[in-house]
């Protein structure tokens, strides 16, 4: 499972294609559009280009043991909505 926290302001829609395009699986989207979560395997180029995105304060996430669903699970180290 991958967490991504992103800025306020951040156009979800725009964040939600972006991470379809890089990992091939649309994330569920929490807290007013800052907290996308997927389940993935997930690779190190993947989670660099992720991570490296502007809008992108913090990845996290836990080994699921598959790739189905547990759910958000993790609130950012800096996040305030």
């Amino acid at each position: 499972m991958v967490e991504i926290f992103t800025k306020l302001g951040t156009d979800s829609e725009e964040m939600k294609n972006k991470i379809f395009k890089k990992t091939g699986w649309l994330p569920t989207i929490f807290d007013h559009g800052t907290h996308y979560v997927t389940n993935q395997r997930l690779t190190l180029e993947a989670l660099k280009e992720i991570s490296d995105s502007e809008d992108v304060l913090e990845v996290t996430g836990d080994y699921t043991g598959s790739v189905g669903g547990w759910g958000a699970s993790h609130e950012a180290k800096e996040h305030t909505h």
